[in-house]
């Protein structure tokens, strides 16, 4: 993923700043400490502007917010549609954790601070449910299925991201059961799962659910 390099400040000059410079500004800043340090303050000093010349561009925090969503998504390239719709759909989950792994947040500000949906997400989903359409599903049946893995490591990103801000601390609330009512094997077996991280945690969900939309697609081509 290429994003454009912020203009370095020519001495005795202001830096001549758009709505794109800004958005590439703020990823970038995202990039390096996240999305929390992400302030009009922290930005302008990035940009070697006065404060308020980011407000002839963008309306507020909602607004920024939304020019560094849409910006994101369009710099970012996800992956065509090589091998069997399960590879895609797989290649589609990974590039979702791995390219949102860079940003810290990134994934939790797209889909949870910027409504209504921003525009470039919502063509990666169209775009997605098309590569669905020419390896053979239905177009009804690729919008739920784009959507739904979408979804699933838009979700899985930000419970990773969340994990690594507390890192060292414990991951879970160990059970107390004075009374011997729970399943002591089972109770052993979540432990030891969730232990094992969110790689394997996501992996094994993910399958689940490209079980569950080749079912859908056997009994939709029946």
């Amino acid at each position: 993923m290429a994003h454009r390099t912020t203009p370095r400040r020519r001495p005795g000059r202001p830096n001549r700043i758009d709505r794109e410079t800004i958005a590439d500004a703020a990823i970038e800043l995202i990039a390096e400490a996240g999305v929390d340090a992400l302030t009009f303050q922290a930005l302008a000093a990035r940009l070697g502007v006065r404060h308020p010349a980011l407000y002839r561009h963008v309306n507020g925090r909602p607004d920024l917010l939304r020019a560094v969503a849409d910006r994101f998504m369009e710099t970012t390239r996800w992956p065509d549609p090589v091998g069997s719709w399960q590879d895609y759909l797989r290649a589609v989950a990974c590039a979702i954790d791995t390219e949102c792994g860079r940003y810290p947040g990134m994934m939790d500000l797209i889909y949870n601070q910027v409504w209504p949906m921003p525009e470039r997400l919502i063509l990666a989903a169209i775009e997605m449910a098309e590569n669905l359409v020419a390896l053979g599903f239905p177009r009804q049946l690729a919008l739920v299925a784009a959507d739904m893995v979408a979804d699933f490591a838009a979700d899985s990103r930000i419970r990773r991201d969340r994990i690594a801000r507390h890192a060292g601390q414990d991951g879970f609330t160990r059970l107390t059961d004075p009374d011997g009512t729970h399943d002591p094997g089972l109770r052993a077996a979540f432990y030891d799962r969730f232990s094992a991280g969110p790689n394997v945690w996501s992996d094994d969900k993910l399958e689940i659910i490209l079980a569950g939309i080749e079912a859908e697609l056997t009994a939709s081509s029946g």
